[in-house]
């Protein structure tokens, strides 16, 4: 099995309640093609970088997962088929740097989903630091 990571922008114009049945739509794909779902990277929603079908945000969710070559083409047919999904980008990560990757990835969101929310009247404070440029002049 292979580990893959896909991307797909869902329209903004769905309810909250429409954009997870979208999500556990895709999920239930990867499940029936015997893939194994990793992690899962809700971005949440976000301003695309040009309009796409007359979209100017979008729902933005990465899920990380195992399956075999073969089962990509349906995963991504179902995607295109999918009117609620405006683009969508599938990677594959292959060599051991990329695996290397992968799983720092999925750490770093087992990290985020495991950390404490922030309390409303908790205060947050900056640390300034000053740099000084020290300049060199030679006479001549």
């Amino acid at each position: 099995m292979n580990c893959y990571e896909t991307l797909f922008v869902i329209k903004a114009t769905l309810t909250e309640q429409e954009i997870a049945a979208q999500i556990t739509k895709i999920k239930d794909v990867l499940a029936k093609e015997g893939g194994e779902l990793v992690a899962t990277n809700d971005m949440g929603m976000k301003k695309l970088a040009y309009p796409v079908e007359k979209q100017l945000r979008g729902y933005y969710t990465v899920l990380y997962y195992k399956v075999n070559g073969a089962s990509i083409t349906e995963i991504e047919r179902n995607l295109k088929i999918n009117e609620d999904i405006i683009k969508f980008l599938t990677i594959k990560y292959g060599t051991k740097k990329e695996l290397v990757q992968f799983d720092k990835q999925i750490a770093s969101i087992d990290k985020g989903a495991k950390k404490a929310p922030i309390e409303a009247d908790a205060t947050v404070t900056e640390e300034v630091v000053v740099v000084a440029e020290v300049v060199e002049t030679t006479e001549a």
